[in-house]
């Protein structure tokens, strides 16, 4: 049943106590969201779950009728985390995406944007695949806004008129993720990343200036492959210039493979023409899939990390400002790839000065355990830390440190460096 965006009554479909998903990053339905925001008081009561937001439509003041759930403090859900209005999911995302498909995460209302029709009246996730269509078969209630300017993108499968239950028709530019400019120090943190990133080798990057000055030291590598979650305008660029073919990948062969595309217009109109697949995170995040790569480097980055390697990718200054997200998801896949290696690339020091590899993760959660980290990497060096015990861990991430922090830092790694001793 179509409707016009503003006669949409959302009163019909969504109840009191309703927990509603929706879309994520660019592929927001944001007529929609503000149908709901115009009609929350109505539908007080009702829950709403984010994942990451590139708009400013939800804000604090919206907390008076809706509550806020989230998986952490991504993008621009983080102003209603500072402000203390979200109760916090804490998963990784292809564990939420797994107990979303088996019903283990429950939810009443998806709120869905697509693309379309084609000739065959099918209609086409867009943008983001990730856990779309298990949220379309799982939901009590399938609202969908169907925009003009979202791309026609096939992936794993298209989406039927029978499978929604209300739709509305638009057409509005898709919200953009700009792209960071990295800096000198960014530079210098990718440089210390490439040697680890060979000719032929598939990659996992996050987004970031980080990940944006290592794609920018790739553009002279041969034959890259691409596997990821988020894909951003400068993967474009790498394919444009020959860098990214994905001819050596054993699975997905030339093709680019992402969940979702996060960036610019030009990344979006671009998209439908190239050799991309956008595929559900059951495929992209599963460890078994990722085996398969061979030569796989995932690539994230991390808020803090201490001196056994532990890492904290989601929470500073008191509050969510991101979330597991598929960082272990990832580093797990790379690290059962026969030649994978799995990087956390950040920065010494945050911008205000403060440390950034610590003696321990002081009030913060642990997002990637020090099991599973394999290598740091800072604007100063490397640190390798498969294979080594606690002491020579200490000593690796000690010269990684920014070269102030780490006097204070060695004084601090006695006590953690003696654990398990006796005598």
């Amino acid at each position: 049943m179509s409707h016009e965006a503003a006669d949409l009554d959302l009163t019909r479909w969504i109840r009191a106590g309703d927990r509603v998903l929706w879309g994520q990053g660019s592929a927001e339905p944001l007529a929609l969201i503000g149908r709901l925001i115009e009609q929350r008081a109505a539908l007080s009561g009702v829950r709403v779950f984010l994942t990451i937001s590139f708009s400013d439509l939800l804000r604090p003041v919206h907390g008076d009728h809706i509550r806020f759930e989230a998986l952490g403090g991504l993008g621009r859900t983080a102003q209603l985390a500072k402000a203390g209005l979200t109760d916090v999911y804490p998963t990784h995302f292809g564990a939420f995406c797994r107990d979303l498909a088996a019903g283990r995460f429950a939810f009443d209302v998806f709120m869905v944007q697509l693309a379309g029709p084609d000739a065959d009246g099918r209609y086409s996730l867009a943008t983001d695949h990730g856990f779309a269509l298990d949220a379309i078969r799982r939901a009590r209630v399938v609202i969908a806004e169907v925009n003009a300017a979202a791309p026609f993108i096939a992936g794993t499968a298209t989406v039927g008129a029978e499978d929604v239950d209300a739709m509305i028709r638009t057409a509005r530019p898709l919200p953009e993720m700009p792209l960071a400019v990295p800096d000198a120090v960014d530079r210098a943190i990718a440089g210390h990343v490439l040697p680890f990133v060979e000719d032929g080798t598939t990659i996992e990057l996050g987004v970031g200036a980080v990940p944006s000055a290592i794609l920018e030291g790739l553009a002279g590598h041969r034959d890259l492959g691409i596997h990821t979650g988020m894909m951003t305008d400068a993967v474009i660029d790498l394919m444009e210039r020959g860098a990214v073919t994905n001819a050596r990948k054993p699975i997905d062969t030339g093709v680019t493979v992402a969940t979702a595309l996060f960036g610019s217009q030009r990344l979006y109109r671009a998209a439908p023409g190239l050799p991309i697949r956008l595929v559900p995170s059951s495929y992209a995040l599963d460890v078994g899939t990722m085996a398969r790569l061979d030569r796989f480097v995932a690539i994230n980055s991390a808020i803090e990390a201490d001196l056994t390697g532990q890492v904290n990718a989601e929470y500073a200054g008191g509050r969510y400002v991101g979330a597991p997200g598929g960082h272990v998801d990832f580093m797990r896949g790379a690290r059962a790839a026969a030649r994978g290696r799995s990087i956390v690339a950040m920065r010494a020091r945050a911008a205000g000065g403060q440390p950034r590899i610590v003696a321990a993760l002081a009030g913060a959660p642990v997002t990637c355990a020090r099991t599973d980290v394999d290598t740091v990497v800072t604007e100063y060096g490397a640190a390798e830390l498969i294979g080594k015990t606690l002491s020579q861990r200490i000593g690796a991430m000690i010269a990684i440190a920014h070269p102030d922090d780490r006097e204070a830092l060695a004084r601090e790694a006695r006590a953690i460096a003696g654990q398990g001793r006796r005598g």
